[in-house]
Formats: C-alpha cells, sequence, structure tokens
C-alpha cells in the first residue's frame, strides 16, 4: 500500500507536539510543585486530596478554637486564683473583727475593709477578654457584676445582670445564662429534637457568674413600703418566685388593704400557669406589703424598662436583714417577758405573755396576737387604723417586727448579747426599815405594802409585834433582812416589795421609816478567772451596763466592778456614787435607790425572747457586703456565721481553680493530638499533590531529548518545498 506524504506529515506532527505536550506538562509540574493542576487531570488522587484539605482546614480551625478557649481559660484561672487570696483576706478581716472586744467604730472601720474588698472582687469578676466579659456568660456586657447601695450610702446588694444575686436559687434562671461552646473535633453531636448540643462533644468557652460566686439563699421576701405608693399612680416591678421572673404592673389603691387586693391579683394572675404546674406555690402579699411564697425565695425590683411607672421603696430581706423576730423556741408558756421596741428614734418597753396552747401554731399565732395588742398600745395606730409597728404573721416572716418607713429594732429589756459575756449572780436586798422597838403595845398601825394594806397592833416585846405583824401580812413572807430584830421586809415569790404609805401613826412618833436605798449583792463566789461579766445597774433615771473582768483574786474582781461602776456612774463630790463592799454588796452613797440585774449571754441556749432573723446568702460577694452591715450594726454573732461560709466558698472555689487547669490540660492534649493529625495529613497531601522533583527532571529531559531528536529527523521526513528548490 502506499502512503502518502501527508499522511507521514500527520503522523509527525501529531508525534512531534504530543512530544511537546509532554515536555511543557513535565515543566509545569517541576516549576509548580504539583502533580496537577486540574482535578480532571487525575480525578481519583484529587478526591482524596479535597479530603485531605478540608480535614486540614477543619484541623485548623479547631485549633484556633483550642487557642481562643485556652486563652479564656487561662485568664479566669488567673482571676480566680486573684479571688481566692481576696477571700483569704476577708476571712482574716472577719476573724479580727469577731474575736476581739472592739467598739462601734472599729467595727465601722472592719466594715469599710470588707466593702472594699467587695468592691474588689466585684471588679475581677467582671474582667474582659478582647471586649467580652469572662464570667458575663453568653453576654457581651463589660460589667455582668453590679453593686447598689442603701439608704445610707453603704453596699447593701450584688446584682449580676441586673437581678440580685440573692433572687434565683438556680444560676440558670439568670439572663444570658445559657453556654458559649466551640467544635474541638470531639465530633460535635446536635440533638435532633431539641436543637442543642451535646455539651460532651464541645468545649464551654464561657462562664456563668452566677454560677462561680454562687446564687440564691434559704429564704427571701420583697418588703413594699405600702406607705410609698400613691392613689392613682402606675407602679411596675419584676418579681423574681423560685427563679421564674414576671413582671407586675398595678395601679395604686385608694387604702392599703385595696393596694394589697391588686397587687395579689396581678401576681396570681402572672403566676397561674406555674403555680397548676405545681412549680411553686401561689406568690402573695400580706398586710403588711410583704411578697413571700412558701419553700421559694421571693425578692423584687423596679422593672428597668418601664417609663410611665413610679418606683417603689422595696426592700430585699435574703441574706442579712434588719428585720427582728419572737423567739419562740425560747418561750415558756404562760410567762411574762419584756422586750424594748424602737422605731426610728422611739423606744418602747412592751410586755406580753407567751399563750399556752397545746397546737405549737395555735400556741405562736397567739402569742403575735399578745405582742400585737401591746405594741398597738405602745405606739398606736395611724388614721387608717394600722399599727405602726406590726408583726408578721405569714408562714416565712411569721414573728417578724416592722414599721412602714422606718427600721424597727428589738432586744430583751434585761438581757445583753456578746461574746464570752456571762451573767454574774446578783442577790437583791430591798427592804423598808420598821423600828419595832418604838411600835406602842396596843396602838393600831397600817402600812401599805406594794398595793396592799397591812393592819395590826402593836406588841409587849419586838417579837410579839412581829408576830402580829406576819399574821396580819397574809400572802407576804416576811423576814427580817438585818437579823437585829427592828426591821422586816415583805417578799412575794422573789420579788421583794416596798413600804410607801403609813397610816395613823402614833402622835408624835416616826415608827415606821422607809430606807431610801436598796441593797444587792453580787455573788463573787460565782465569777470565774479571766472571763467578762456584765451587770445592768439602774440609778435614778440612768440604766447602764456594766463590764468588768472576773478574777481568781475576790478582791481584784471587787476593785474591777468598783472601777467600772466609777467610770459608769461617776463621783458625788469626791466619793463613787455606787460603791461595792468586800462581800459584794452594792450600795449608794447618797441612799438613792439602785437596782442591778444580772446580764445573760445571748444564745440559742438562754430564754432570750428575740433574735435577729437569721438569713446567708450563698453568693460570697453578697456574704462579704452582709458581714460588713452585721458589724455596722453590732451583730458579731451573724458576722461570726460567715466565716465557716466563706472559708466553704473558697473551698470551693478551689475545687473550679482545679477544674479550669483540667480543662488547660485538656486543651494541652488536644492541640498536640490536631498537631501530630496535621502532620500526617499534610504528608498524605504531599503524596497526592507534590511533584516528585527527580522523577519529573528527569522524565522532562527524557522528552526533552526525543523532542529534539523528532526535530532532527524531520529534513527525511518533511518534503522539499519550492523554497528549497529556489535556494
Amino acid at each position: 500500500m502506499r502512503i502518502t506524504n501527508p499522511t507521514i506529515l500527520r503522523g509527525y506532527n501529531r508525534d512531534l507536539n504530543r512530544l511537546l505536550t509532554q515536555k511543557t506538562a513535565c515543566e509545569r509540574r517541576i516549576t509548580s510543585t504539583r502533580k496537577f493542576s486540574r482535578a480532571s487531570e487525575a480525578p481519583l488522587s484529587a478526591a482524596k486530596a479535597l479530603n485531605v484539605r478540608r480535614s486540614l482546614y477543619n484541623s485548623e480551625q479547631w485549633q484556633e478554637n483550642l487557642k481562643t478557649a485556652n486563652k479564656f481559660y487561662t485568664e479566669a484561672e488567673t482571676s480566680l486564683l486573684q479571688v481566692s487570696d481576696k477571700m483569704a483576706e476577708i476571712r482574716e478581716i472577719l476573724v479580727a473583727a469577731c474575736n476581739t472586744t472592739k467598739d462601734s467604730q472599729d467595727y465601722a472601720i472592719y466594715a469599710e475593709q470588707l466593702e472594699n474588698s467587695a468592691k474588689k472582687l466585684v471588679s475581677i469578676f467582671n474582667t474582659d477578654s478582647a471586649g467580652r466579659a469572662i464570667f458575663g456568660g453568653e453576654s457581651d456586657n463589660g460589667l455582668p457584676f453590679t453593686l447598689e447601695n442603701d439608704s445610707s450610702g453603704n453596699l447593701a446588694t450584688v446584682l449580676y445582670h441586673g437581678v440580685p444575686v440573692n433572687s434565683m436559687s438556680s444560676y440558670k434562671g439568670f439572663p444570658y445564662s445559657n453556654a458559649v461552646t466551640v467544635d474541638i473535633g470531639l465530633g460535635m453531636d446536635i440533638d435532633q429534637k431539641t436543637q442543642e448540643v451535646d455539651p460532651q462533644s464541645v468545649l464551654d468557652i464561657s462562664f456563668n457568674g452566677a454560677k462561680i460566686t454562687g446564687c440564691g439563699a434559704e429564704k427571701g421576701t420583697a418588703d413594699i413600703n405600702l406607705e410609698s405608693i400613691k392613689v392613682g399612680r402606675k407602679y411596675c416591678i419584676d418579681v423574681y418566685a423560685n427563679s421564674i421572673k414576671k413582671t407586675i404592673e398595678f395601679t395604686g389603691g385608694a387604702t392599703r388593704e385595696e393596694t394589697v387586693d391588686t397587687i395579689n391579683n396581678a401576681l396570681k394572675a402572672a403566676y397561674s400557669k406555674e403555680v397548676a404546674y405545681d412549680k411553686l406555690k401561689q406568690p402573695t402579699m400580706d398586710e403588711c406589703g410583704v411578697i413571700y411564697s412558701d419553700g421559694s425565695i421571693v425578692s423584687a425590683v423596679n422593672n428597668e424598662y418601664s417609663t410611665t411607672a413610679e418606683k417603689l421603696v422595696v426592700d430585699n430581706d435574703a441574706g442579712y436583714t434588719n428585720k427582728f423576730k419572737l423567739n419562740f423556741a425560747s418561750m415558756e408558756e404562760n410567762k411574762i417577758y419584756s422586750i424594748d421596741v424602737t422605731m426610728g428614734e422611739i423606744t418602747k418597753s412592751i410586755k406580753f405573755t407567751a399563750a399556752n396552747d397545746a397546737d405549737p401554731e395555735t400556741r405562736e399565732n397567739n402569742t403575735i396576737k399578745n405582742v400585737q395588742d401591746a405594741l398597738d398600745d405602745a405606739f398606736g395606730k395611724d388614721v387608717n387604723g394600722h399599727s405602726l409597728v406590726h408583726i408578721s404573721t405569714n408562714p416565712v416572716t411569721k414573728g417578724c417586727f416592722s414599721a412602714e418607713g422606718a427600721v424597727v429594732k428589738v432586744q430583751d429589756s434585761m438581757k445583753m448579747t456578746g461574746t464570752n459575756v456571762k451573767g454574774a449572780t446578783v442577790y437583791s436586798k430591798y427592804f423598808d426599815q420598821i423600828d419595832l422597838v418604838k411600835l406602842n403595845a396596843g396602838n393600831t398601825y397600817t402600812i401599805k405594802v406594794g398595793t396592799t394594806d397591812i393592819t395590826f397592833q402593836g406588841g409587849k416585846t419586838t417579837a410579839e409585834t412581829l408576830n402580829n405583824i406576819k399574821a396580819a401580812a397574809a400572802g407576804f413572807t416576811v423576814t427580817n433582812p438585818t437579823g437585829d430584830k427592828q426591821s422586816v421586809s415583805f417578799k412575794t415569790g422573789d420579788d421583794y416589795e416596798t413600804i410607801s404609805e403609813v397610816k395613823n401613826p402614833p402622835s408624835g412618833s416616826v415608827a415606821i421609816t422607809p430606807t431610801k436605798g436598796s441593797t444587792y449583792k453580787v455573788d463573787l463566789a460565782s465569777i470565774g478567772e479571766e472571763r467578762e461579766y456584765s451587770i445592768k445597774v439602774i440609778y435614778g433615771n440612768r440604766a447602764k451596763v456594766v463590764s468588768f473582768e472576773g478574777s481568781a483574786d475576790t478582791a481584784k474582781t471587787v476593785s474591777n466592778i468598783q472601777g467600772a461602776l466609777s467610770v459608769a456612774f461617776g463621783l458625788d463630790g469626791v466619793h463613787n456614787k455606787i460603791n461595792i463592799d468586800d462581800e459584794g454588796n452594792i450600795t449608794t452613797y447618797d441612799g438613792n435607790p439602785v437596782a442591778v440585774t444580772s446580764m445573760e449571754q445571748g444564745s440559742d441556749k438562754d430564754a432570750s425572747a428575740v433574735q435577729r432573723d437569721k438569713i446567708y446568702s450563698d453568693n460570697y460577694i453578697q456574704l462579704t457586703i452582709d458581714a460588713a452591715r452585721a458589724l455596722r450594726d453590732g451583730d458579731i454573732d451573724y458576722a461570726n456565721g460567715c466565716i465557716d461560709r466563706i472559708v466553704d466558698a473558697n473551698e470551693h472555689l478551689l475545687v473550679q481553680i482545679a477544674d479550669l487547669g483540667c480543662n488547660e490540660d485538656f486543651i494541652d492534649f488536644n492541640l498536640e493530638k490536631l498537631t501530630t493529625r496535621d502532620l500526617n495529613l499534610m504528608e498524605r497531601q504531599n503524596d497526592l499533590e507534590v511533584t516528585d522533583a527527580e522523577k519529573e527532571i528527569t522524565l522532562w529531559k527524557t522528552y526533552e531529548a526525543l523532542y529534539n531528536a523528532c526535530l532532527q529527523m524531520s529534513s527525511s521526513v518533511v518534503p522539499n518545498s519550492i523554497f528549497n528548490y529556489i535556494k
């Protein structure tokens, strides 16, 4: 078969172009160091390389997430270490304040130190990282924690995102409490039903400040000053009950009762569904303006977004409170108790009887009724018939004293609380002198003992006269205090009665002369060494609590008492107004009456009729502020109770710090794992995409040699053209 020249030329050109293409492809692979530039050149390798590249991209993103998380965890750990150091300082301040004898000025200094510590804690928890608060939850707000002052300008309340930390027992109820998470390559899993991310498959990079610092309290109520509510004005408050927030709007009524009913209707409408689902008991306001709910913490704040509503005066009693309450457990049935009640600048002493009922609840309610009657007698009622000082009957604050627009303070009339304060045993000898020698035989005498008239006849001897007095003084115990047969005294039980009046004395005779003073004896044998004691001394219209230290030497104890009496009452000229002799008898220099009462230690074991309503916050910043308020009030017992809670909180904080350290180790582990994974992926990527330089250069040289050889053979393959002939 004859092969024509065009056929030969087409074959030659095809081979020459193929060699040129392969040579050019080799040059491109050598210069780009890639095996292929388009997926179509190597579909299988390209698909594998795409998966490798996707894995490398994800790995890079996961590492970036881990580095961001590591920064957050490192800064959080540093902050919490500072908090731990600060809490150790708070404990030292409290221990120093509670275990050292101080005056009110010293306690105020300690309180100021605690408040400064609370401010520093808030500053630490408001630390931000790249413009985002570390302990702000999912919020970008730079100041998640804020502080509010009371009317005196002292710190009172800690708020987290505008909500009092004591309002909710669950940190999840606070605003911005949802977690912020990142994918770190663990296989992020999303629940298809709830669309929530499985927390085990991601890393949390947000910290809820309410969870870290604690929240809630044992109980809590919101006390609204009803006197601040005006008729026809609109009010808007946010009420928190059992971590459920509801916004309540209402209008002030014409009467207090109408206002209370209006608020209760609004509360009932707001919480109807939660009550129906048995999530909480119905929040209710009592007649004193206290919103409460059994088994739940209730608090309230003015709604910050309402522009038309007026502001209310709200006192949230969750944590340290200024309320005092009856100590029902210490009361004996049918026993009379005396307490001093102070409302504002007015102090009244009231007496009431503890009720006698078989049912404890009925006994408490009847006792409260007796107290309320006594309060009304002492302080009265307003023009609308409302008690100026009232005592609560609701189950949460039962027995608590309060007054609209004023602070009520209550204490036992004859007691004093304090550290290491013990009662000194005091015996009283209060008697009136009757000169039995001067009484004429056969004459009739009448004397008034207390409120009782006693009539008797003088005898021939002092012994006969004394027997006549005993016979006439039925119901009294008649004794001779001095044992000289010239004086008698009258007692009913343990109390001495005084002779206030003498009727029908013999003409020209002063047979009965009431003494101007009284004698009290301190039982020196009952006083222990190096213990602090206090006695209440009443002299004229002055009452002083006299404190002294006991000694093993009786003479030293007497000297200590005399020194304390001299400081308390001063001198009458050059003489002490009140003296104590070597046997412990306390008398007055001028003969005026003096009364001495033993002061007993205030504790759960004594018969104190009242006590401060103790509620402790579960948030240690709030607890620090509450301890400062307690010190300012001289409530050392409450401040002392804060010490153990601060210690427990610090121990819990150390556990949280350890958890952060574990998370940082987990982050480091995953970073190392991803680094190793990247190396393996990059090696696989090189196998799939990167050119083998030696192989490609050798191949390129081969193609170049073949290409050059083809060009040299062209003279024998390509026929001569007309130009060759012309040449």
